[in-house]
């Protein structure tokens, strides 16, 4: 609907539901959007003010919104903008109805911009071919007068609105679905308000106003009874208004009684709770005022009462905070003798007795933004408000919308399959006929009908009733509930343990379908205990055999149960036995367990230091360290039955025994040391010393009598009883020993290699002292050493075989001088070779040998060598001079190898009409290039870097380049040079194209030169091949484009040649649709076409010139209607007029058998090959009933004359025209 903020206004919807939705939004002819609803939590959805918002009057657009779910929802429908708020309760399609009386509020108008605020309604059609009267009750902006009924100028399709807005108060306005022969009569949905306005406009300073916003009840729900509570923090009290549906309404306010006629209302104002009633049905609205008119923060509301005979029960509702609401309230009214049962989030509140009718009482309460949950074991109605700083919102929070003129109840709207369920039907008068649909193809004519639906889904149930003195829509009354059959649960369980020692796991696994919801749980364990629980835990307390039994409830309380008998089995009882053990050693465990039924079939060992566990039933097990270890042992029965027990086992520490051997001749004491260690406890001590003496000494001492090898034991013994042994040969050397040496590598540079070659008659030498003359001394036993200088030598060497076994010996050496290694070389540049000149000297050493390594891995032994290096860069080369003596020198010394330029340059192609710029691109890997040299292939040369040339002719040219650097190293490189002729390009001739967007282009280039094609002007566009000369090009109709060709023979700049393309369109021609008249009937027909029209034949045509001539034909005609655009291309369309003969159907026929009038003829029934025929006494009952007519009916039931006296006839010619019905009379 129309705001004061324009296309600035927001819209959300606020869906909520007591099950996970999937709700699917779609307006207009947009594509639908689908949202997740969370049970219990509201969903708030925006709405694209581009597709949806309406601020025209009197125009049918297509955007309404169409919201549907999977499970039932709530909808709620907000729209808000810079303190310009107002929310309503969106009624689902099946509470709605087909008249409606508008409801607003006198009209200000905005000082500044008077279009921005006007009283309002908006028509929301159904289905399609909804013909819709509207009966103002002041003149609308499109000049339709006030009191004369209108309708749109054609039917409104699905989905189309129709909003309707004036600058006065449209209260009263009717609004009704009416059948004009396209079909039976279509509900629709009204809402109505103002865009802005101020409540009430008498009050003094009006500064401030709000948009008024409601889905409109339709009458058919209007109640009698009502009962309000006032907005809460108001001081100025609310302001009241009662609109009657029918003439002489007497209208009861607190007691004082008012009387009003239909579209009429009445208006007051209360600061107190309300009780209204009347004798016929009325509307009721609350409004809150103008923030300037109470003096505390808020501004005009609109919410409708709803009556207390339509309550609901349970609700979640959403108060928002948009657009700066601070403020939020929940009114709710019920009877008092219910009040200790509503909950507001799970919490009671508290209820006021209205003073008018103590029967009724209200609650007024302060709530947060957000959601809202309403509960009640009775109905309640409750409307959800806010206010904030010149702003208020309002909507009721529901209403279980029921026709009160005809309805339908039921005890409960859903049912479970295969289960039967009963409908009773209600009108306020007697119908002359029930008729059911139950949705499933299956009907019934009773009044309070049984059905039993084929299987579980949504059915739509309707109920319509004949009356018996109605015209055409006013004939019928119908109401339309949804039954919903749900699927019945399959109950089953599943369970694990079966042991008294444990607790069972019943674990639910009943299958529902999709949608459904388990929701009760009914466990009897067959031991005299229950439990509600889904998934509960049961012990049984003795072995035996239980029947279990599940029975699970759906939310649609759909119940199903099964039984399963287990058996409850002993447990065995664990037990085994393990002795201590020491560090390394395997410990034995025992089991021990016992069962009363069956046997043991599994084990399961824990040891307590983390290894894997084991199965076996009486392990071994070895422990990585000793320690304290707590093992755990698991037992299962072959019933399943587990017991576990757990028991410390010792693991004693090791001891670890150790001693030195000491270095002795037959002369020396050995004292013995012992190294033995134990982590924790203390050891004792047995030594072995293989000559038949022992000890226990910790550290002995002991001397052998005889030279010889002896084997010593040491055993060493815990306090736990953990016992290690170690065990050595010991040899006893016997004599005093011969010292003796040699030695080798004399060079004073490489050092001295002495070796020991002394000897003992028996046993080891277990010493060495060497002196070597120079001041220098070793322990090794053969050392190598280097002396400062050449020269002569003395060198001494002592030896032992004991402690005090010991003789020396020595002798003199001559050290000799190295030779002298050295080269020189010089730099070169990359592939050339470098020559390396040898300037070693012998040094007295005689002859000399050569190896030269030049750094880059490769070697050589030639006394001068030269060597080419693969790659520039500083290398390492050494020389290695060896003597005949073996005496040898290095030389190393390091020289440069310049990197050599990689001489290239570009392009190689060019064009004939430009010089060609040639680019250096030489690479260098170090240093800098410092000369050019250019050959152009021509004749003509150049020392640029970067040189220029234009050439005479095309042609192929061999260009060459030298390039030299600081170093002076130089790369030449030639390559071909291809120098192109220059393109030439034409497109074809400009082309205009009617009809169609296709059309083969006509271009040509000179080779070897290539074309594309491109769009510089226009919309859209392909080709279907961008680089053919005939390429077929695809535009978009009623655009012009420009099109480029474009020539390119690289390297030369591209050329180009452009053409222009019109596509104009077929004009459109639409004859309108096919139409049905009856003989002597006009009709307007509905043509349209883009240009001049002229309709062929003229025959029985107002004029042949326009699109909507009268036509008034004699027989049936096919009309044709052609069409010229401006551009002269022409289209046709055709319409058929069917004219029909008139039905004349008489009143009244004598069957009596006179030849006159004995059967009842209808002239004219010919041209209805097709109508139903149904004739009813005057007590309702079906006396006959004819599809066609080819028989005239002779007054007779089955075959009897039926009495004198009058009937009832409807005629349904099934062709899109009315009903015919009437009085029939029966003469004899």
């Amino acid at each position: 609907m129309a705001h004061f903020e324009g296309t600035n206004s927001r819209m959300n919807l606020y869906v909520t539901s007591d099950r996970n939705a999937q709700v699917t939004v779609a307006v207009g002819q947009n594509t639908p959007s689908t949202y997740s609803v969370t049970a219990n939590q509201v969903t708030v959805i925006p709405i694209s003010v581009a597709q949806a918002y309406v601020g025209t009057s009197e125009v049918i657009e297509a955007k309404a919104i169409h919201v549907t779910s999977d499970v039932p929802v709530v909808v709620y429908s907000h729209i808000y903008y810079t303190n310009k708020s107002a929310a309503t309760l969106v009624l689902p399609t099946n509470t709605l109805g087909r008249s409606y009386y508008a409801i607003s509020y006198d009209q200000l108008l905005y000082p500044t911009d008077p279009g921005r605020a006007s009283s309002q309604l908006m028509v929301v059609a159904l289905e399609d071919n909804t013909t819709i009267e509207i009966t103002p009750t002041v003149p609308t902006l499109d000049g339709k007068p006030a009191g004369v009924a209108f309708s749109p100028e054609r039917p409104l399709m699905k989905g189309e609105v129709y909003q309707v807005r004036t600058f006065q108060d449209l209260t009263g306005t009717k609004v009704e679905s009416i059948d004009t022969g396209l079909g039976s009569c279509k509900r629709i949905a009204v809402f109505s308000g103002s865009a802005w306005t101020a409540v009430p406009l008498n009050c003094p300073a009006v500064v401030s106003g709000d948009n008024l916003y409601q889905q409109l009840y339709p009458v058919s729900a209007w109640g009698k009874n009502f009962v309000t509570a006032p907005f809460k923090s108001r001081l100025a009290g609310d302001v009241f208004r009662v609109l009657a549906s029918e003439d002489n309404t007497t209208i009861s306010i607190n007691g004082t009684p008012v009387t009003k006629n239909k579209g009429q209302f009445h208006e007051f104002e209360s600061s107190t709770p309300n009780f209204v009633s009347s004798d016929k049905p009325i509307l009721f609205a609350q409004y809150a005022k103008t923030q300037s008119c109470d003096n505390v923060q808020a501004d005009p509301e609109m919410t409708l009462v709803n009556p207390v005979e339509q309550t609901l029960k349970d609700i979640t509702l959403y108060s928002s905070k948009d657009f700066q609401i601070s403020r939020h309230y929940i009114n709710v009214t019920m009877k008092a003798q219910d009040t200790a049962t509503f909950l507001m989030d799970g919490k009671k509140v508290p209820f006021t007795p209205i003073p008018a009718n103590p029967q009724f009482a209200y609650s007024q309460n302060t709530v947060q933004q957000g959601n809202h949950a309403l509960k009640a074991d009775s109905g309640f109605n409750a409307v959800a408000y806010g206010f904030g700083q010149v702003e208020s919102y309002g909507y009721s929070a529901g209403a279980n919308v029921n026709n009160l003129v005809q309805n339908i109840t039921v005890l409960s709207d859903s049912v479970c399959d295969s289960r039967n369920i009963k409908f009773k039907g209600f009108a306020i008068y007697n119908p002359l006929a029930w008729k059911w649909y139950f949705g499933d193809g299956a009907t019934s004519t009773e009044q309070n009908p049984s059905h039993t639906f084929p299987k579980p889904g949504t059915y739509t149930v309707s109920l319509v009733t004949t009356k018996s003195n109605g015209n055409d829509c006013d004939s019928q009354d119908s109401t339309y509930i949804e039954v919903e059959v749900h699927n019945n649960p399959q109950a089953d369980f599943t369970y694990n343990t079966v042991c008294t020692n444990e607790s069972t796991q019943f674990t639910d696994a009943t299958n529902v379908t999709t949608g459904e919801v388990l929701k009760e749980w009914y466990w009897n364990f067959g031991d005299g205990t229950k439990s509600r629980e889904q998934n509960p835990l049961h012990q049984f307390k003795t072995p035996g055999t239980y029947t279990v039994t599940l029975m699970v409830a759906t939310q649609a309380l759909c119940i199903n149960e099964i039984q399963k008998v287990i058996t409850i089995y002993a447990p065995p009882k664990a037990k085994f036995s393990a002795p201590a053990v020491c560090d390394q050693q395997q410990m034995m465990f025992t089991d021990q367990s016992t069962v009363a039924q069956g046997s043991i079939t599994q084990w399961a060992w824990d040891f307590g230091d983390g290894s894997a566990l084991t199965t076996a039933a009486s392990p071994k097990h070895l422990y990585a360290a000793p320690g304290t270890y707590l093992v755990k042992m698991k037992v299962t029965s072959d019933k399943g039955c587990v017991d576990s027990t757990q028991l410390s086992v010792t693991v004693n520490h090791q001891p670890i025994a150790e001693f030195n051997l000491p270095d002795i001749c037959i002369k020396d004491d050995a004292v013995f040391q012992n190294t033995s260690r134990i982590a924790l406890g203390t050891l004792s001590y047995l030594w072995e010393f293989g000559d038949g003496k022992t000890s226990t000494e910790r550290h002995p001492r002991h001397r052998y009598a005889a030279e010889g090898v002896y084997t010593v034991k040491l055993t060493a013994t815990s306090d736990k009883g953990c016992v290690a042994t170690a065990s050595n040969t010991y040899t006893v050397s016997g004599a005093v020993p011969e010292p003796d040496l040699s030695a080798s590598s004399f060079c004073q540079k490489q050092g001295v290699q002495f070796t020991d070659a002394s000897k003992i008659a028996f046993g080891n030498i277990v010493r060495w002292r060497w002196t070597f003359g120079d001041g220098q001394f070793s322990d090794d036993r053969n050392p190598k050493h280097q002396y400062a200088a050449a020269g002569t030598y003395q060198v001494k060497l002592r030896v032992w075989s004991g402690i005090v076994c010991t003789d020396s010996l020595t002798k003199q050496i001559t050290v000799v001088p190295n030779p002298v290694a050295g080269f020189t070389t010089a730099n070169v540049c990359e592939g050339e070779a470098a020559q390396f000149t040898n300037t070693s000297t012998a040094n007295g050493n005689g002859a000399l040998s050569y190896d030269w390594a030049f750094g880059d891995g490769k070697t050589s032994t030639e006394q001068n060598p030269s060597h080419k290096y693969t790659a520039p860069g500083t290398y390492s080369v050494t020389l290695v001079v060896k003597a005949a003596n073996s005496c040898e020198e290095t030389f190393t010394k390091t020289f440069t190898v310049y990197p050599t330029p990689r001489a290239d340059f570009s392009p190689t192609v060019g064009c004939q009409a430009d010089a060609v710029t040639f680019q250096d691109m030489t690479s260098l890997s170090g240093g800098r290039l410092t000369k050019w040299a250019w050959d152009f292939g021509d004749g003509t040369s150049s020392t640029q870097q970067k040189a220029s040339h234009k050439y005479t002719n095309p042609g192929t040219y061999a260009v060459r380049l030298t390039v030299t650097s600081d170093k002076g190293c130089a790369s030449t490189v030639t390559k071909q040079i291809v120098i192109t002729p220059t393109p030439v390009a034409t497109a074809g001739p400009d082309q205009l194209i009617c009809g169609k967007t296709t059309t083969t282009l006509s271009a040509n280039v000179t080779k070897p030169a290539a074309g594309k094609w491109t769009v510089t002007s226009g919309a859209g566009g392909n080709f279907s091949d961008a680089t053919s000369p005939k390429a077929t090009f695809t535009g978009i109709m009623n655009e012009t484009y420009v099109l480029r060709w474009t020539a390119s023979n690289s390297p030369c700049v591209n050329v180009f040649d452009e053409m222009e393309i019109k596509f104009r369109p077929t004009p459109k021609a639409d004859a309108g649709k096919d139409v049905v008249l009856v003989e002597g009937e006009s009709t307007t027909l509905a043509g349209t076409g883009e240009g001049s029209l002229r309709w062929t034949p003229g025959t029985s045509l107002s004029n042949t010139n326009t699109g909507n001539p009268v036509a008034t034909p004699l027989v049936t005609t096919q009309y044709y209607l052609n069409v010229l655009s401006a551009a002269g291309c022409p289209n046709v369309d055709s319409v058929l007029v069917t004219v029909l003969k008139k039905l004349k159907i008489p009143k009244a026929f004598s069957p009596n058998g006179d030849g006159v009038n004995d059967t009842w003829e209808i002239p004219g029934v010919e041209d209805y090959p097709n109508l139903s025929m149904e004739v009813y006494n005057r007590w309702g009952e079906l006396v006959y009933t004819a599809h066609g007519y080819p028989v005239p009916w002779d007054g007779r039931r089955n075959g009897v004359d039926l009495p004198v006296g009058a009937y009832y006839f409807i005629i349904n010619p099934h062709n899109g025209r009315p009903k015919f019905s009437g009085s029939l009379t029966i003469l004899r």
